[in-house]
């Protein structure tokens, strides 16, 4: 704990990365990793191998965008610079492990962006106690990048978090659901939308379980269905007694090597 906080005094975050909790959400993920960094390794080895297989079906060699890249745990970094002139991490606050690999590679460019696009917008809205977008707009948070390759890593479903924790109470819950709701659809039809190649990989489902019975689950993305994935594992994101001594818990992860095609073909 006392790790974490100097993490977090180290690497605040600024403007809306600290409103909304940002850079505490990524000393919380430093210091857990340290701590289950076994058990978190078959999901993190799984990303980056389905990254790099879908980068290498990629239509050019240009522009690669990893959004939600974070502390770059499930990111191949290297590789990708390898691949592609021009790496862009994106994400609403980068911590000092991405930083320190900006450093390292010439071709890798941060950019701080509110991926969902209604940060402000949000934040407006509790203080007013005005209504919330609906629909959600489709995003556009890297204007002027033309991507040959995109990743959204584990990001889909910590959409409404922020939002979450933020706004309830200051807005109807009902409109503060369907709105979470829409950022999880509007990511999606972002993607979908994307030139090049597009990759995705999230949580489907949140669960507690002890031994090979399942005590509670838990719909991470809002009631939004995406379509079948190219691959399915399980990450145990908190072995106990990391939350409990009593139960595990994990995330059910859907993997997708080329999103734009997957949504298509289930509409």
């Amino acid at each position: 704990m006392l790790r974490e906080l100097l993490t977090l005094l180290r690497d605040r975050g600024a403007g809306l990365a600290g409103w909304y909790g940002h850079d505490r959400e990524a000393a919380r993920i430093a210091a857990r990793h340290r701590r289950c960094r076994t058990a978190w390794r078959p999901h993190l080895e799984a990303v980056k191998t389905l990254v790099l297989e879908a980068a290498d079906a990629a239509p050019a060699r240009g522009t690669a965008v990893i959004l939600g890249s974070g502390p770059c745990l499930d990111v191949p970094v290297a590789e990708l610079c390898d691949r592609f002139r021009q790496v862009v991490l994106v994400d609403a606050h980068h911590p000092r492990p991405a930083r320190t690999l900006a450093r390292k590679h010439a071709n890798l460019r941060l950019v701080t962006a509110d991926v969902t696009g209604m940060g402000h917008t949000a934040r407006k809205a509790a203080r007013a106690k005005a209504r919330l977008p609906h629909p959600v707009p489709v995003p556009d948070p890297l204007p002027g990048i033309e991507p040959d390759f995109t990743a959204s890593l584990n990001l889909a479903s910590q959409l409404p978090i922020p939002f979450y924790k933020t706004l309830g109470g200051r807005v109807d819950e009902q409109e503060l659901e369907r709105f979470c709701r829409g950022l999880i659809e509007a990511h999606f039809a972002w993607m979908e939308g994307l030139p090049g190649r597009t990759c995705l990989v999230c949580d489907t489902a949140w669960e507690r379980v002890s031994g090979d019975r399942l005590l509670e689950t838990c719909d991470a993305l809002e009631g939004v269905i995406p379509p079948p994935p190219d691959r399915e594992w399980t990450w145990d994101i908190a072995p106990r007694p990391e939350e409990s001594f009593s139960y595990d818990r994990r995330n059910r992860v859907w993997g997708y090597l080329d999103f734009r095609a997957a949504r298509r073909a289930a509409s």
